[in-house]
């Protein structure tokens, strides 16, 4: 049987290379999901909270909800930064199945 990882795993890979980009580390510290619906598409809302460490991550949180994230199986419908300090960072995800 073959292992894959769940999407909430496979945001956090790209958001991890996304912030390598910028020359910062991100670790989860949290993850909050919810099922999402609508008349053609389902996925999740996901509240994710991350510690940010290398440096200012003013550039990269501003960038990022613009940013296409590679997510297997999954599109990155919306993203917000609901809310950001020098270290740590909350964010709003919706995350829908392709």
């Amino acid at each position: 049987m073959i292992h894959r990882p769940d999407p909430q795993h496979r945001l956090h890979r790209a958001l991890v290379a996304s912030a390598a980009c910028h020359g910062l580390t991100v670790r989860m510290l949290t993850t909050h999901e919810r099922p999402w619906s609508s008349a053609t598409f389902t996925g999740c809302r996901l509240t994710l909270d991350v510690a940010i460490a290398g440096g200012d991550p003013a550039d990269w949180l501003a960038a990022l909800p613009e940013e296409d994230l590679p997510v297997p199986g999954r599109l990155v419908a919306d993203l917000v930064v609901t809310h950001a300090s020098a270290a740590r960072a909350t964010l709003a995800v919706l995350l829908l199945e392709s």
